[in-house]
């Protein structure tokens, strides 16, 4: 395995210590396992580990491709594993619901070379619709998961989860949270293997084909490989257990690093005994034994009471009648992520600590900063165009991605938010429902991810609905991957690596589809736009408008240079009429001491403050060189 690329996850050498998030850890781990295909769909908080595999790919001689989405990230990595590579793919929480088609099936099929599906978590919703629990599957779907507490979990886990999947024969989730992936911690490196997997498919179709009489014979199978799984697991050293208090705490994900933090500060490590739950399904005679060393527990984890659950129910039939606190004793809530100071008071709570040791100091709650379209941006146009034209009471559906923040004032470009390519499926049945035009809005990389099949839907049905596609060359929000339609030439990249001449072509795509209403228009260039505009909104059935422009953080990172002189506010015929703020939102727009003014490092030259602007106070700022 080559490091010319560089990359320091790239070390070979068994002696090596450092700091670095989480994802970085699964990468490694990855490594270290031998793995040679990867494949994914970026979704934070996962996305760092697509993106280190796309640098170090070619060096570390490993297949990856950005996926067009999860599902058929899923496939393509499953199909590898058949044909005996070790595989990878990654995505977020969401992905995971995606891609469920393939993976209920696939631990019927059960593997060849060993394959890890990474699925971040995200807890509180911090860049998601929705919390979800990926445990579940365990149960659901017979799937084993391991659940990292720090980054060297990660990456052992990681490491060792492929060897595990080999011998069960079953595809594994990882499942990080995003405080896993997102912090730094030290990992110890391990060599990486001189050999890997060979590779070829053997054709063997009672195995790999799943008709009923094939898939009642996996049903079968499936129940022993996943007992085999528990049993392995029990072996695995991702249970470790501390301390010999009568006092019991079970923990799981970093919540067991929480715990394990706040035993250690109150000093109470011969008061409690600890047991980490690093995996699933949790090993019966472990907890069996957990349970008979203890008089009480309580559970510490994020989210839905799984093993809280799973603890009850063990100690039901080991016939262990103790005390099980957790959320449904209202220890701990169900929603959202947990912090440390939490974890601390419901301990403090369950040892009757809280006189003892004193209080800890309140720190007050930072201010809501509400998520806001950058500077220069080419939505922010798009979405002053579509409302100039289609006005307030139009029903504007919205979909994931940069456009999602067209939500709230002053854009007003928001009213609904589902999941990836809903946007144009419930333009659709709101416009067939109450006869009136609505407009929906997708991105490029979401379009091609799930948006292609909702518009073949609405063409079919003739609804009168307006598909806006913002088309910004580049799959922003979750890092700057590329997209379909991202240009090579202009650092984009590909979605595999292969090189191509010419972008996708989002029309070509639209037409297939059966639509005759299209327009193709810069969102910059006003008149184009509000004329093409104007004809979508007359039309019948369903017309497409695609506004191309680059996103412009990643091109002036690509380009280096400024390809527009940032505007000024002249004081003396500016009379704060708060137009340009109201209207647009820019962050790049100042108020300071009741003056109006353009921070002139944020802004991009993109002229929409100037265009709102009533008395011709905003203009071109005179840059030297120009």
């Amino acid at each position: 395995m080559s490091n010319a690329s560089g990359h320091e996850i790239l070390r070979d050498d068994a002696s090596t210590r450092l700091s670095i998030l989480g994802n970085h850890a699964i990468v490694r781990g990855g490594l270290e396992a031998g793995v040679q295909f990867y494949s994914c769909y970026p979704g934070t908080p996962s996305s760092e580990i697509g993106d280190t595999f796309a640098q170090i790919a070619k060096a570390a001689d490993i297949h990856f491709e950005y996926s067009v989405n999860e599902k058929i990230a899923v496939e393509v990595a499953f199909a590898a594993s058949l044909a005996g590579a070790r595989s990878m793919c990654g995505m977020k929480h969401l992905g995971l619901s995606s891609a469920n088609d393939p993976i209920s099936t696939m631990p019927y099929v059960g593997v060849g070379g060993g394959m890890v599906i990474v699925s971040a978590g995200d807890p509180s919703a911090i860049t998601s619709p929705n919390e979800q629990d990926q445990r579940h599957f365990t149960k659901f779907l017979y799937y084993p998961i391991f659940d990292p507490a720090t980054p060297e979990d990660a990456r052992r886990m990681t490491k060792y989860a492929f060897g595990f999947s080999e011998t069960t024969g079953l595809p594994v989730i990882l499942r990080p949270t995003t405080r896993v992936c997102h912090s730094s911690g030290m990992v110890q490196f391990d060599s990486l293997p001189a050999e890997r997997n060979e590779v070829g498919f053997k054709k063997d179709p009672p195995r790999y084909v799943p008709i009923p009489q094939n898939a009642r014979r996996m049903r079968v199978e499936l129940t022993e490989r996943y007992k085999k799984a528990e049993a392995l697991l029990a072996t695995s050293g991702f249970f470790p257990r501390t301390g010999s208090g009568r006092r019991g705490i079970i923990a799981s994900g970093v919540a067991y690093s929480y715990t394990a933090h706040v035993i250690q500060q109150l000093g109470i490590e011969d008061e409690v005994t600890l047991q980490q739950v690093g995996a699933y399904p949790i090993p019966e005679e472990l907890l069996k034994d957990f349970l008979a060393s203890v008089d009480s527990v309580l559970v510490v984890e994020e989210l839905t009471p799984f093993v809280e659950e799973w603890v009850t129910l063990s100690a039901f039939r080991a016939g262990r009648t103790i005390p099980i606190l957790g959320k449904h004793t209202d220890h701990f809530p169900v929603e959202f992520e947990y912090s440390p100071d939490m974890v601390d008071g419901a301990v403090r709570k369950y040892l009757k600590l809280d006189q003892r040791n004193g209080r800890r100091a309140n720190v007050p709650e930072l201010p809501p900063r509400p998520p806001v379209l950058c500077p220069g941006c080419p939505h922010r146009t798009s979405f002053h165009m579509v409302k100039k034209v289609f006005g307030k009471k139009t029903v504007y559906c919205n979909d994931i991605g940069c456009y999602t923040l067209g939500y709230g004032e002053p854009l007003g470009a928001c009213d609904m938010l589902l999941c990836m390519g809903s946007s144009i499926s419930q333009a659709s049945g709101i416009a067939r429902v109450t006869g009136e035009r609505t407009v929906a809005y997708i991105g490029d990389s979401t379009f091609y991810h799930s948006g292609l099949p909702a518009l073949a839907n609405a063409v079919q049905a003739d609804d009168a609905i307006t598909v806006v596609i913002l088309d910004n060359y580049i799959t922003a929000m979750t890092g700057f991957q590329p997209s379909l339609t991202s240009d090579n030439m202009a650092g984009g990249g590909s979605l595999s690596g292969v090189e191509r001449s010419e972008r996708f072509s989002i029309e070509d795509a639209v037409r297939g589809l059966g639509v005759q209403n299209l327009y193709s228009v810069d969102p910059f260039d006003d008149e184009a736009t509000l004329a093409a505009l104007e004809q979508a909104k007359a039309a019948s059935g369903v017309s497409v408008v695609i506004c191309h422009s680059p996103c412009v953080v990643h091109d002036r990172r690509v380009t280096k240079e400024r390809k527009r002189s940032p505007f000024t506010v002249d004081q003396e015929l500016c009379n704060s009429c708060t137009a340009c703020v109201r209207m647009l939102g820019c962050p790049g727009i100042l108020v300071i001491d009741g003056k109006y003014t353009i921070d002139r490092e944020l802004c991009d030259g993109c002229e929409l403050c100037a265009d709102v602007c009533k008395h011709d106070a905003i203009s071109p700022m005179q840059v030297e060189g120009d």
